[in-house]
């Protein structure tokens, strides 16, 4: 059986003339350390229409946000490896290479990466513009420069700017 493959070519290059479309590697896009794992965000809400936005993390043992609560936007991991525990509500689940998690908003919640190594994922939010928070907060890098210490006061800016983006940290 024979494949014809010249259409898939003529796509791929109308995709790549287009000015709309994106396409990056691992660590790729707006890249940040905050509290000490890496992001990199791959579609902001101002590509999409503010439909959605799409941010890489490398999360490193132990790592993980505070309990928090979104009250604009659905939010969505894809774990691409490694091992997290994920908190949602009264509930507990263990997730790996693979494995995806919806969050409707308002749905208190958190994850850590309880492994031994670092661990990756895709986190979908929708609609976007949350990722900007993050930008905010950020320390600008690459995955193979982080910073040389840790930003103490971005807790306090994270509490500072919660509100304005519709987050509200847990107790």
């Amino acid at each position: 059986m024979k494949h014809d493959f010249s259409r898939l070519n003529s796509m791929s290059k109308n995709v790549l003339d287009n000015p709309d479309s994106t396409v990056l590697e691992t660590g790729q896009g707006q890249s940040f350390w905050l509290m000490g794992d890496f992001y990199a965000i791959k579609t902001t809400a101002q590509q999409t229409g503010g439909a959605y936005s799409v941010t890489e993390i490398k999360s490193f043992p132990g790592n993980g946000p505070p309990p928090h609560i979104h009250h604009k936007e659905d939010e969505c991991f894809y774990v691409v490896e490694g091992a997290f525990s994920v908190i949602l509500g009264d509930h507990v689940f263990d997730v790996a290479d693979g494995d995806f998690v919806r969050i409707p908003k308002g749905t208190p919640h958190t994850y850590k990466n309880v492994g031994a190594i670092p661990g990756q994922m895709l986190v979908i939010l929708s609609p976007g513009g949350f990722e900007q928070l993050w930008a905010e907060l950020g320390q600008p890098g690459t995955l193979s420069r982080c910073p040389t210490e840790d930003d103490l006061s971005t807790l306090n800016r994270l509490l500072s700017l919660a509100p304005s983006y519709g987050l509200e940290i847990c107790s």
